[in-house]
C-alpha cells in the first residue's frame, strides 16, 4: 500500500513539473514574441525621428541662411540633396 502512495506522489510530482515547465517556456516565448515586436517598433519610430531630426537642421540651416543674406546652399541641405 506504501508503494503505491509512494509511486503516486512521485508521479504527481513529474506531471506537475512537466506542466509547470511547459508553461514556464510558453510564457518565455510569448513574452519574447511580444518583446521583438515592440523593438520593431521602436525602430521604426527611431527611424522616423531621425529623419525627423534631419528635416528640421537642414530647416534651420536654410532660416539661417536667408537671415544672414547668404544665397549659398545650407551644408545639411546639400547632404540631404546628394545622399
Amino acid at each position: 500500500m506504501q508503494v503505491w502512495l509512494v509511486a503516486g506522489v512521485w508521479a504527481f510530482t513529474v506531471l506537475f513539473a512537466i506542466v509547470l515547465l511547459g508553461f514556464a517556456g510558453y510564457e518565455l516565448a510569448w513574452k519574447a514574441r511580444r518583446l521583438n515586436a515592440d523593438r520593431a517598433k521602436l525602430d521604426r519610430t527611431r527611424t522616423a525621428l531621425a529623419e525627423l531630426a534631419a528635416q528640421l537642421q537642414a530647416a534651420a540651416d536654410r532660416a539661417t541662411a536667408l537671415r544672414s543674406g547668404n544665397g549659398e546652399q545650407p551644408v545639411a541641405e546639400r547632404e540631404r540633396q546628394s545622399g
